[in-house]
């Protein structure tokens, strides 16, 4: 999936257009692959609290075996999301550094 299709998502996510609220700075967000609309399209768990930043946390696509996301990995997403909230920008360049967040579409 290509950054100018999580850019265009997340700024979708800010305008409160996603499938799903799952409580705890989660949403899920259907995200279309190119060619191929929401039918061939990837879903994803986002955390959307931050005050400055939307994380994709996971991504599955939408024929991979099984219905959804599992309980397990919604609550996993659950904690991450709530650790990230807390962040403070020195915190997120130290993950961006560590390669273990990739920021895309970043604007000042």
């Amino acid at each position: 999936m290509s950054d100018v299709l999580l850019c265009q998502a997340a700024r979708e996510i800010e305008q409160g257009l996603f499938e799903a609220d799952l409580g705890g700075g989660v949403c899920k967000k259907r995200i279309s692959i190119a060619g191929q609309g929401k039918s061939g399209s990837t879903r994803t768990l986002v955390a959307k609290k931050h005050k400055e930043v939307i994380y994709f946390l996971a991504g599955r696509e939408k024929n991979a075996p099984g219905a959804d996301f599992s309980d397990k990995e919604v609550n996993a997403a659950k904690v991450i999301a709530h650790a990230l909230e807390s962040a403070d920008s020195a915190k997120l360049d130290e993950l961006v550094a560590h390669d273990i967040l990739k920021e895309i579409c970043h604007v000042k």
